[in-house]
This record gives structure tokens, sequence and C-alpha cells, in this order.
């Protein structure tokens, strides 16, 4: 079953019987037996040279597609003229009168014939009705959608049909004047000549354009008989079809040429537009405006949630110094479940010369369309907008759905990536403590061994450096990279035979679940290295800015190993979710993580309490870390989250002893912050051995965990005041 098609498209051929000139040479005197050259002359040629073409690369066409104007000002014989063409020298590529769809323009009626009369049409009608080609129904003309003939051109497994429309049944309308001046009209040029017969023509034919639009239109009469057309046209056995429209004006401008007329453009061309989109209308080719585009027409409900595209095509012509796209070559593949055009711009060639014509122009005519429940993707360059964006995406269109995000981020001179602005940290940060707060976060999930590790056995970095005790997956992946463009560039970080059971009950592991990186070649010995993450369930407002920090953390660290740059980073998460309320809470607590990174730091806290002084610098950065524990903390346990995010224990109880050990007079102050932090440990710890943990133990949980938390920023108060 043929899945492509090929269209001849012309437009706008301006031809006479009596000949049109066609200079695009110099003529600066007159040579016996030297002809100047026309348009019907070049028309021939060009018709000639594309069906020795045509045959030489064994191609066939479909139909051929006229939008219009085969005369030129009204002149007689252009219509004749090129039905001869056609039929003469594309009869053997498979052209017959059925398969040529033709649309009168504003240059093919009369000017002195009214709007839907059938002299309007008598030239046009004559030729090609008469011959047997498909044309469009026409005001006045025809009665039912029966008449005159063929409206409709329809492939033989019907993946693709082509209905012509008129545009041209108000082109020169006379408008209707007001009296007392219609009275008095057609006597001012004879009033104004004073007997001078030549002044009296010429102001007859200047009051006769003023008094004239070339207006083009639609009626409601064809569109709806068009609408009853199409619905009723038979359809593929499987698949969608493809829907042509053929008219001569356009839908909007096609370049940036500006021209000042009345009704420059349809005066209808909001309901036409609608027209093609409710139909299904795939493309619209037309011309009137000698100028090429093949633009997308995003058409939208009146609503504005429906947004239809139609590939316009608009087709030039050949005039002198603009030769180089006379007509068109249209072909269309993959039909019926992946069309695309290609646009082959056909030139006038030079007797004896080969023609140079330009490069053809794709354009897909699919789109993934709306389909309810699809992957949303979100991309850009811009992490702030990126951020704000995915947000947004997660919480409505794609909430407990698939998200994409794809970021083509510059890259800083260390690699970090910096928090987006609007990231929700429980206190207020400068710029070099955010950084800090991110890094540290980021290389606490990426460290190979944890002292955490029995309460989070899914810390990402054991997952990466150390798989299954062993493997570490990140020097495989520099291995590979810097011998090849691999596919295989990828790591795990889900153990089946760790973090499953039989029944998938009491599971535990992480929603970063597999991360590929991917080589890609900049150009010349330049390499960027690509990274792609897939998480079962993430967490955008909190989560999302961390994870591709880490990302991009592991991305520089393979970079610098092989000397390529960081490139995209895309992520993938099959459930999105963002919680305006869940508490900022993306890792270990802070004074927990203490223990793998910094634990003088517990140290230097306790010192703090201990002296109740603090000073400038790391013991400062201590406190102030301690006072973030405690706003987590209370942040979670504020609200319940089925998801059982990690609470502080071990570095509560380190804090205790220290302060114990270090307290050698005993003071009562000192022993009330050990006595709080031992029971907030405990109620703690009890807590986080539930396995799940239930609302009612959440509930059990959280006023204990509150008031204990309430209880030390008191102390703390007290002891530092503001730090």
């Amino acid at each position: 079953m043929p899945t492509s098609a090929t269209f001849l498209h012309l437009t706008d051929m301006h031809l006479a019987k009596a000949g049109v000139p066609f200079d695009r040479d110099d003529h600066k005197v007159e040579i016996p037996g030297i002809e100047r050259e026309t348009r019907e002359s070049a028309l021939e040629l060009m018709f000639g040279r594309l069906s020795e073409r045509l045959k030489q690369g064994g191609r066939s066409l479909d139909g051929v597609l006229f939008s219009g104007d085969a005369q030129d000002r009204g002149q007689p014989g252009g219509h004749q003229i090129l039905l001869d063409l056609l039929l003469h020298h594309f009869a053997p590529l498979g052209i017959t009168a059925a398969n040529i769809v033709a649309v009168p323009g504003n240059h093919d009626v009369p000017r002195t014939s009214p709007p839907s009369s059938a002299l309007r049409y008598e030239e046009f009608t004559q030729v090609w009705r008469k011959a047997g080609c498909v044309t469009p129904w026409l005001d006045g003309v025809d009665s039912s959608a029966s008449d005159g003939g063929s409206h409709q051109l329809i492939s033989g497994n019907r993946l693709w049909a082509v209905f012509p429309i008129n545009t041209s049944n108000w082109s020169h309308v006379a408008r209707t004047l007001p009296e007392p001046l219609a009275s008095v009209w057609a006597n001012l040029p004879t009033l104004a000549a004073d007997g001078d017969a030549d002044h009296e023509a010429k102001l007859r034919e200047q009051l006769d354009g003023l008094a004239r639009y070339d207006m083009a239109r639609v009626s409601g009469r064809q569109l709806e008989i068009l609408r009853g057309l199409i619905e009723s046209t038979p359809q593929p056995s499987a698949g969608r079809q493809l829907r042509i429209a053929v008219l001569h004006h356009h839908l909007r401008a096609p370049s940036l040429r500006e021209e000042l007329k009345t009704f420059a453009d349809p005066s209808n061309l909001e309901q036409i537009r609608s027209f093609l989109r409710d139909q299904g209308i795939a493309v619209v080719v037309h011309g009137h405006k000698h100028e090429h585009a093949a633009q997308f027409e995003h058409i939208y409900d009146q609503i504005g949630d429906r947004d239809h595209r139609t590939l316009v095509i608009s087709g030039a012509t050949f005039e002198p110094g603009r030769d180089s796209d006379a007509a068109r070559l249209i072909t269309i593949k993959g039909m019926p479940n992946s069309p695309a055009v290609t646009i082959e711009q056909l030139s006038v060639p030079r007797s004896g010369v080969k023609a140079h014509d330009l490069p053809p122009i794709n354009r897909r005519i699919w789109s993934s369309g709306a389909v309810p429940g699809a992957p949303v993707v979100i991309q850009g360059s811009d992490l702030d907008e990126v951020y704000d964006r995915v947000c947004e995406a997660a919480a409505h269109d794609a909430a407990n759905g698939t998200l994409i995000v794809h970021l083509d981020l510059p890259t800083g001179a260390n690699g970090d990536l910096p928090l987006p602005s609007n990231y929700p940290l429980p206190e207020p940060m400068d710029e070099a403590e955010r950084r800090r707060w991110l890094r540290e976060l980021v290389e606490w999930w990426q460290l190979d061994r944890s002292g955490l590790e029995h309460r989070m056995p899914f810390v990402h970095g054991s997952r990466l450096r150390r798989y299954g005790g062993k493997i570490n997956q990140v020097d495989r992946i520099i291995k590979l990279l810097r011998a090849q463009a691999s596919t295989r560039a990828l790591a795990v970080l889900i153990d089946p035979f760790r973090d499953f059971t039989h029944d998938g009950a009491g599971e535990e592991f992480a929603s970063f679940c597999l991360v590929e990186f991917k080589r890609r070649t900049l150009g010349g010995a330049q390499h960027a290295v690509d990274v792609i993450a897939f998480y079962r369930a993430q967490e955008f407002a909190r989560w999302w800015p961390i994870n591709i920090a880490e990302i991009r953390h592991l991305q520089w660290e393979i970079c610098t190993a092989i000397g390529f740059s960081p490139g995209r980073i895309t992520t993938i998460a099959a459930d999105a979710r963002t919680h305006s309320r869940t508490p900022t809470q993306v890792a270990m607590p802070i004074i927990d993580r203490w223990l793998d990174q910094a634990p003088e730091r517990i140290h230097l806290l306790a010192n703090a309490f201990v002296t109740g002084t603090v000073r400038a610098g790391a013991q400062r950065d201590a406190v102030r870390g301690w006072e973030r524990s405690l706003a987590d903390l209370e942040a979670t346990a504020s609200e319940f989250n089925a998801d059982g995010l990690p609470i502080a224990i071990e570095g509560l109880k380190l804090l205790a002893s220290y302060l114990e050990a270090m307290d050698e007079e005993k003071e009562p102050m000192l022993a009330n912050v050990v006595r709080v932090l031992r029971r907030l440990a405990r109620a703690n710890e009890v807590f986080e051995d539930r396995r799940p943990r239930s609302k009612s133990d959440f509930n059990l949980w959280a006023p204990s965990a509150l008031e204990a938390v309430a209880e030390l920023r008191i102390l703390t108060q007290q002891r530092f005041g503001r730090v």
C-alpha cells in the first residue's frame, strides 16, 4: 500500500493567449530573430525539464495542485494554456484531468462580473470543469453539493484527500455607494473631463478602482457544503486520513513584506481558520502573495485550550530576478501515522544550462498531541525558570504522572550548580551559605561509606562506588567513556537481593534508580558527557534541585577524569510530586550527617554550649547548623509524611555525651540540655524503628518531638542569644 504521495504545486502563473513578457534579460536594442522570453515559454521549458527529471528518477505524480491566477489581469487564454501544458508534459507521469485540482484566483474573475454569477466563473469552468478536473464548489453556479463535478481528490487507499476552496467570489467587488453619491457617480468622469475622451476614460478607470475592493472571503454556504463533503469522505481502513486544502488567498502574510491594501486578508479569516481546525486539515496550499513559505499555523478553539497545527505552504511564482521558486514538488511520506512533508523548490531554467534548485524544505506534520496522562516535558537553559515550571507541572499537569526535565545549563568554574532562587530553605541564608549547604548535602549523598548505613542503606555513593560491596560503577563508566561512545555507561542503584522482598512488603529503597552517561561529540576533538537519570518517584519543590546538583557532581567527576565537558542533564520521574508543606529535609538531618562529614562540628557545638560563647568561623557555622537541625526536625514533626523522612538520633546522642564529658562543673542548664537531648533521641529512635510508620505512630511521636524541640530552642536562645 503506497504510504507516500507527490504533488506538483503551481500558483499565479499569469499567462495569456497573447503572451505575457518575462523580461529577465536586458534588451536595449531590438534585433531581428531574437524573441523576447514570455511566461508561457519559460513555463514550457520548466515543465519539460521537470518531466525529464522525474522520469530519470523513476518518480511519478499523484496530482497537480493549482492555487489560482492562471490569467494575467483577466486576459483570456491562461487557463487553457496551463491545462494543455500540464497534460502534455505530465500525462506519462500519471497526470490526467481527474487528478488536477484547480481553484480560481482574483486575476481569474472578470472585474465587471458580480459575485456569485455564472459570468464570473465562465472561463474557469469552461476549461477546468469541462476537462473533468477537481474544482471547488462555486457560489451562484452550484446549488447542491453534487453540482459542478468532483470537489475532492482522494487516493485509492484513502490515506489522503485534497479539498479545493474558492476564496475569490468577492474579488474586485463593486462597493455599494451611499446616496446621493450613487446617483451621480457614473456621470462624474464626463463632468470632470470637459469633453476630453482620453481624460474621461482614465478618470472612469480610476474612479472604478476606488469603488472596488479586491476582497477575499469564503461564504458560509461553501463552508457548510465543504463540511458535509469532508465528513462524508471515505476513510482509510486504518490510521488517520491526511487532509489538504487548496485555496488562492493566504491565511497570514507569508513574509515580512508589507501590503497596504483594503481587505488584504480574508474578511472572515477566523471562521476559515476554525473550519480548518474542526475539519482536521493538516496542510493548506495557497498562492496570491508571490512569496514562498512553509510555516505552521496553530489554531486554538474558542476557549483557547485545544491546539490544531496546520502546515501552510505558500507558493511563489516566477518574476524577473525571482525565478528560483517558480513551482514546487510537495512529497508527503510516512502516512498515515507519521506524515512528513518535503518541499522541492523548482527554478526556471535557462536553455542548455543545468538548473540549480534550492535545498529541499522538510517539515514533520505529526505532533505528539495532548494524550491524557502523557509525559510532561519541561526543558530550558535557565535553572530558575525551569525550577519554577517543574514545580508548577508537578503540582498540576504532571501530578503523580511522568515528568521529564531537560536542562542544558552553563558549567560553573567548579562544576557546582546553585540552588534555584525560589528554593524553600528553612531559614534565610546568604549565597555562600546556600552553596555550602548544598555542596555538603551532595557530598554526603555521594559518600562511598557512611556510618549511618544501618538506618539508610541506600546512600547513593555507596551504591555507585561499592555496588554489592565490590563494584565501583563510576570507575567503570569513566573507563567506558574514555574508550568510546558506549551506551553501556550506566549505573544502577537498586539491588534486588538487598532491596526486594518476595511479596513487596516492608521494602525501602532509593527513588534514584538508574543513571546513564552518554558521550557526545561537540566538534573536532571536543566531547561532552550528557546524563539521563531515572527516578521511580521524585518530589520537585525540594528534592529535584538536590538531585540535579548531585548529578552535576557525578558528571563533573567523570568529565574531569577523561577531559570532557559536562553536558546536558535529563531527569525522568515516573511519579512527579510537589508538597508545599513538606519539610525541607532532603537527607539525613544535619547533625547526624556531621558524624560522616565533620564530627569536629559536634565537638565545636558542645564547646560553645559549655563556654556560652561562639567564636566566628567554624564554631559559628556549627551553631547555625544546630539551629537548622532543630528547624528541620520541627518541620518533620509538624506534618505526617508517608515516605518516612529520616530524623536525628545519633548526632543528638553524641552531642549529649560530649556535653556530659565537658561539663566538669555540672551546670544545671547544661544538664537540662542533656536531659532533653536524650529524651528526644529516645523518642526519635522508637519512632524510627517502626516500619512502615503509620499516621497513628506519627501522632504518638510528633507532640513529644515538638515539645523537645521547643525546649531546645529556648535553651539555645538563652545560651547564645542570636548567632
